[in-house]
């Protein structure tokens, strides 16, 4: 096992050329299990230094206590991060749907915090540094609104992180599937069932898938 950033994955023949951080490797197959990265956000315009101030995981702001957090998305990870900044700090939940799409639960729970506030049918327009903190220019049910926080968060889904993958090799990975020389597993391929028994079960597979295609293709 070796603890390095895999930078690119490019095809070289039939061969694939995997550059590391630090080296690189020649191989014929080629497993993915990269996970996935939060999805940015494309319609929300934000201003000069601004961007200090948001965040698209809960991980950095885990220290932060007695702050006023706003958190853009209405799905499981909103509620849930809600929840747990808000052990210390005030949260505002802004949705733009009509109704949150969480489990139940998490909402039911976010309800009876009195530090959580939840805003659903909020469009976010702009974002920008204020005075005290940022400013969140928003339309809600027709209305021009703004909100001041100390800090934002964007929790409005993921993506399957394959930036590494060169282009050739995402433009043939159907074909390369196909023919048993690239595998994707996990979180990276499963879409919406991000469960660590799925992710095993299909590490196994595609270990056995491997190792009968190389025992079917020696003399």
């Amino acid at each position: 096992v070796l603890f390095e950033e895999v930078i690119n994955v490019e095809l070289d023949g039939r061969a694939f050329c995997v550059a590391t951080t630090q080296r690189r490797w020649i191989s014929s197959i080629v497993v993915v299990a990269s996970g996935t990265k939060p999805r940015k956000s494309s319609d929300v315009a934000i201003g000069s230094g601004a961007e200090e101030r948001i965040f698209y995981e809960m991980y950095p702001l885990r220290d932060v206590v007695g702050k006023k957090i706003a958190i853009i998305g209405a799905g499981d990870a909103a509620f849930d991060y809600a929840l747990n900044m808000g052990r210390h700090n005030d949260i505002l939940i802004l949705g733009r749907s009509e109704k949150s799409r969480c489990l139940p639960l998490l909402r039911e729970r976010a309800e009876q915090s009195p530090r959580i506030t939840i805003l659903n049918e909020t469009i976010v327009r702009r974002i920008a540094i204020g005075r005290e903190g940022l400013q969140i220019e928003c339309v809600s049910r027709e209305r021009q609104t703004c909100h001041h926080v100390d800090f934002l968060v964007f929790a409005i889904g993921r993506e399957p992180k394959l930036d590494f993958l060169s282009e050739t090799v995402k433009k043939q990975r159907r074909g390369l599937e196909e023919s048993g020389l690239l595998y994707q597993i996990g979180d990276v391929h499963n879409g919406l069932f991000r469960q660590t028994a799925i992710a095993v079960g299909d590490g196994i597979k595609a270990a056995m898938r491997i190792i009968n295609e190389r025992e079917d293709s020696e003399p």
